[in-house]
């Protein structure tokens, strides 16, 4: 046995019908008409007769030197002075979006006012900068500037002047930075000036010192010269002592072999006999006296040998003193040279760049580095209100307020008005109609 229908569920599906939707349309076309119209008409009457025409002028600036970011990256490498100052007085190169913050910017507004002597109870820097538009152009160095006013010859007015004075505001930002450079370098170098001058003459009195590099180099020249000459000296006194030492020797070694007496035969004149007698030998009396003589000059040359170890040694402690005295005061004076010629080239430097920098003050940045490539003529149409778009937006909001609003009342309508409504309503079969009578019905059923 099937079971019973009390656990089936019956889902009452709702079907849209369009009918009903073009009924309620039908029904409410009247109010959704007349709303319309009523905001077309609102719509043309602010358009044409309240809102006041807003004219546009553009001018277009082109920039011929841009960087892609600021140069603000610059690192200080150990004391290097030629790029510091030629960071200093390069004229400087701004991005675009830096030209763009500056012609919407107080200063040039306030010179744009007072340049065309506006009123300045209905033009402000705030009002006047709400009524300008500037943009680059997508992938160029082209700003684009737009001025809307309900004046188009003021609006032209202000596209040009603001242009200008732009250019003019480049100009005199550029010649206040050069002129801050200028004034910098001229005063560092007066201040290296006066101290070249004093290093200068801390090295004239270090060089006229009594003992000086000068006199302390002579000095120690002469000195090891001596010594040079000593020491020549003693290597000749010590070959000679060597040379006579070998002589001694040699005359030692003969004196030995040599017999100190000779025979001496002689022939008595009275007798006619041979005499022989012992004589000393002079050959030994001669190398005798050599060696003594060899001797005495070896002892000399010895005597002066020591006298010369002795000199020497005087010298060497001497030049050593010397040569400390000397390198203390040879670094001295290298170090106030390194000086001086360092204030030198300092001087010489800041010289040159507040001249390089007198140059580009007297560059005009603002016609060098932006030009104005389309001036502002006077439009002759203006771009507000736009009196089509604003009927077809007043049209499109009014049919969909109005259709909206018709939906929401055919909601809240509850009371039954026809057949249908009790039909669906009330889910009741209808038996009849009574019909309403009016004058013009009941005239028309009675005849009268």
């Amino acid at each position: 046995m099937p079971e019973p229908y009390s656990n089936q569920v019956f889902v009452e599906e709702e079907v849209i019908d369009l009918r009903e939707y073009l009924k309620i349309l039908q029904k409410w076309r009247k109010l959704i008409a007349i709303g319309t119209l009523f905001c077309v008409l609102t719509s043309g009457v602010l358009s044409f007769f309240v809102l006041p025409p807003v004219y546009e002028a553009q001018t277009l600036l082109l920039v011929t030197q841009a960087t892609s970011q600021l140069q603000s990256n610059y690192q200080y490498r150990g004391g290097d002075l030629e790029d510091v100052m030629s960071e200093m007085s390069r004229m400087p190169v701004l991005t675009m979006n830096t030209y763009l913050g500056q012609v919407k910017s107080e200063v040039l507004i306030q010179r744009v006012i007072k340049k065309l002597k506006l009123d300045p109870d209905l033009y402000t820097p705030v009002s006047l900068a709400d009524m300008i538009t500037a943009t680059v152009v997508k992938d160029s160095n082209l700003i684009e500037v737009k001025v809307e006013n309900n004046d188009p010859v003021l609006a032209s007015r202000i596209a040009n002047t603001l242009s200008q004075e732009f250019l003019h505001l480049i100009s005199e930002k550029n010649d206040e930075q050069m002129s801050r450079s200028v004034s910098f370098f001229q005063q560092q170098r007066k201040a290296t000036e006066k101290e070249l001058q004093a290093a200068v003459k801390s090295l004239e009195e270090f060089q006229a010192q009594p003992r000086g590099v000068a006199v302390l180099e002579l000095e120690f020249n002469k000195k090891s010269e001596n010594k040079a000459a000593l020491q020549s000296r003693l290597a000749l006194a010590q070959v000679e002592v060597s040379q006579l030492a070998a002589g001694v020797n040699r005359l030692e070694q003969e004196l030995a072999s040599t017999s100190r007496t000779i025979e001496v035969q002689k022939i008595d004149p009275q007798t006619q006999q041979v005499i022989r007698t012992q004589d000393i030998n002079p050959v030994y009396i001669s190398i005798a006296q050599q060696l003594n003589e060899k001797k005495a000059a070896m002892a000399e040359r010895h005597a002066e040998i020591d006298s010369l170890y002795a000199t020497i040694e005087s010298y060497r402690a001497e030049l050593d003193a010397l040569q400390a005295e000397l390198s203390s005061k040879r670094l001295e004076q290298d170090r106030l040279i390194r000086e001086v010629d360092r204030l030198k080239e300092t001087e010489l430097t800041l010289a040159r760049k507040a001249t390089e920098t007198q140059i580009t003050k007297s560059i005009n940045l603002g016609d060098t580095t932006v030009m104005v490539i389309s001036e502002a003529s006077i439009p002759s149409q203006p771009i507000k209100p736009n009196k089509t778009l604003n009927l077809a937006v007043a049209l499109v909001l009014g049919l969909m307020v109005f259709t909206a609003l018709s939906f929401v009342l055919e909601h809240l309508d509850n009371t039954i008005k026809n057949p249908d409504d009790v039909t669906s309503q009330l889910e009741l079969p209808v038996l009849g109609l009574v019909p309403m009578i009016t004058a013009k019905t009941s005239k028309h059923s009675y005849g009268g």
